[in-house]
């Protein structure tokens, strides 16, 4: 389009690029005309950066399944799928107009622009998987669900529209770039408000306390302390499976790279464009996300230090830190100099650390740190615009620590701790009635059974064989939880506990009444029997009965074996039952013969002929 076609004034004020958007725009037919509202490397730009950023389900899910028991690891997986596909929906039909005011149109699509509404769902969906990472491994799926709609279509939206769409915070002159408030603390903070109403998984905390008074009731805390502990009945002690911090750190560490490149692109992705000299934001918004990560390699050689008296990093500390260190860059990581942003990344490393081990110590089991690692950094990064800002080619902000301290400035780092404030109070409030809501209609934790056998058969139909080889998981399969008469298991669960000694650290139950025949759950009414030494003398002596029975079908088992090709010369076994099955001897070595020696497992050595 030439120049001389448009007025001189207008010509004269115009970038190329914006003269390319008109000239493509005159180009279109007349009803189409209204589709061209940006640069198509801007479009392409955000097509392709909303797609990465959707991509960092992959890496929520492979953390969280890490995380969690073998058992639950489906339904990890497809808890992320599924919030990710009815999020989809929930964000087209209510949750864009939402935030923004413009409802996308069902059918005449004509003049919507549909890649920023591309990039706006990326983010929405972000805020809601925090939630999966806290409650991972004992929350209802259904429940879940219907918690991830809300979160992606109304929730986040709201906040959106509160900041980014116009609403008062905007006008406040409220600054948080890509979501460090908006999208990570305003998720964290409704993670800890569901960690803190599901109650800690069976056995994350062996002595843990109950919630007092009014507060049993504010966090849906209906049973005892020994409900959390651990198994209660003889059932449960057989399927138990006790939590470990982190099950696959392989798989742990490939999920925190994928979410690592997911969000170089997040960051990036908030400049909404690459054309009229935003490509140079777009440079320095990435180089400030890679410095803060970089911080990380600090952080987690502090914590072994001041954790472990030494130099041993833990995975769980590092995937913490780097998650943290990402996040404190979001709010701030277009305004701060590259220096200042490795340092709010090393702030923000050691806070998302720090705040997963006060989790731990208040008994709050937050799966995989998603409370630590996206709250306290989110507003720490937000809080960094106003402290550290500094004037340069794409940004005009000077921070106090810049040499700005008039009231301006000041008043900016209230705005900065108000808006931080009132979404993480607004998201806090409405998770907490949501869930109640939910807990009333359909309950909102998983039964104990389900939590027992794992999540991926009892939701999900997904059984790996044990159920068929196990009794106990069978009975479990088949028995409601009402059959367990929880209260009066937990009455004779204290008596067993005074009377046989029963470690709670470690659940390592000193039992000598046996499991119940048929598989069925023990009178409640039943009072514990304490046996005799005779008796326990006589059982033990039975048991040692079926242990030689055992060896001696091993024995009959390996008569014929070749001794050469099967035990060293050197080596001759014996039997010593009351320790071990098999235990070896040193002995010197021999030459080779024509006949073979087979040692015995009674010590003995038998002589056989030579086979070919």
């Amino acid at each position: 389009l030439s120049s001389s076609t448009l007025p001189f004034s207008m010509a004269d004020f115009l970038t190329s690029d914006q003269l390319w958007v008109i000239g493509m725009t005159a180009s279109l037919p007349e009803h189409c005309q209204g589709a061209r509202v940006r640069h198509r490397t801007d479009t392409i730009y955000l097509v392709v950066m909303a797609a990465r950023i959707i991509a960092m389900q992959s890496g929520f899910a492979m953390l969280e399944a890490a995380y969690v028991r073998p058992m639950h690891a489906a339904n990890i997986m497809m808890k992320n799928v599924m919030d990710m596909l009815l999020g989809v929906l929930a964000y087209f039909f209510f949750g864009f107009g939402i935030a923004y005011g413009t409802q996308p149109a069902m059918i005449n699509d004509h003049g919507f622009d549909w890649a920023f509404w591309f990039c706006a769902f990326s983010y929405a969906t972000t805020t809601a998987t925090i939630d999966s990472g806290a409650l991972a491994g004992r929350v209802n799926f259904v429940s879940y669900l219907l918690l991830s709609v809300i979160m992606t279509g109304v929730i986040q939206p709201t906040a959106v529209q509160w900041t980014w769409g116009g609403g008062w915070l905007g006008r406040l002159g409220f600054v948080d770039f890509a979501g460090g408030a908006v999208v990570h603390a305003l998720g964290a903070s409704s993670a800890l408000v569901c960690s803190l109403c599901c109650g800690p998984r069976i056995g994350r905390f062996a002595a843990y306390r109950k919630w007092r008074g009014c507060l049993r009731w504010l966090f849906l805390e209906r049973d005892s302390a020994e409900w959390y502990q651990g198994p209660i009945s003889h059932i449960e002690m057989k399927v138990f499976l006790p939590v470990m911090p982190i099950h696959n750190p392989v798989q742990a560490l490939f999920g925190t790279f994928l979410l690592f490149t997911g969000f170089l692109a997040f960051n990036a992705a908030s400049t909404l464009s690459i054309v009229a000299d935003a490509d140079l934001l777009a440079a320095r918004v990435s180089a400030n996300t890679l410095l803060a990560t970089a911080s990380t390699a600090i952080v987690v050689y502090i914590v072994a230090l001041v954790r472990r008296r030494g130099s041993i990093i833990a995975v769980p500390d590092l995937s913490t830190a780097l998650i943290a260190a990402t996040v404190s860059s979001a709010g701030c990581c277009d305004s701060v100099p590259p220096l200042v942003a490795f340092l709010v990344g090393l702030v923000g490393g050691l806070l998302g650390c720090g705040t997963r081990r006060l989790l731990e110590k208040l008994q709050i089991d937050d799966v995989v740190a998603a409370v630590a690692a996206h709250g306290p950094p989110g507003i720490w990064g937000v809080l960094s615009v106003a402290l550290f800002a500094r004037p340069s080619c794409v940004s005009k902000r000077r921070g106090l620590l810049f040499g700005n301290r008039s009231q301006e400035a000041w008043e900016f780092l209230g705005v900065q701790l108000v808006g931080c404030l009132a979404l993480t109070a607004f998201s806090a409030l409405s998770t907490f009635f949501i869930i109640h809501i939910i807990d009333r209609i359909i309950g909102f934790r998983c039964s104990r059974n389900a939590e027992l056998l794992g999540l991926d058969f009892m939701e999900h139909a997904f059984d790996d064989g044990s159920l068929v080889a196990s009794p106990e998981k069978s009975y479990l399969k088949a028995a409601p939880t009402e059959a367990h008469d929880m209260e009066s298991l937990v009455q004779k669960f204290r008596r067993r506990k005074s009377s046989s000694n029963l470690d709670l650290s470690g659940f390592e139950v000193s039992n000598s009444e046996g499991e119940p025949a048929g598989g069925e759950v023990p009178d409640p009414s039943e009072k514990p029997e304490v046996e005799s030494e005779a008796s326990i003398a006589a059982k033990q002596k039975e048991e040692l009965g079926l242990l030689r029975t055992r060896i001696q079908g091993l024995k009959r088992g390996i008569t014929d074996i070749r001794t050469d090709t099967v035990y060293s010369p050197h080596f001759r076994r014996t039997d010593h039952a009351e320790n071990s099955i098999f235990s070896c001897e040193l002995r010197p070595p021999t030459r080779p013969s024509a006949r073979s020696s087979l040692p015995s497992l009674q010590g003995e050595t038998r002589r056989s002929a030579s086979k070919p």
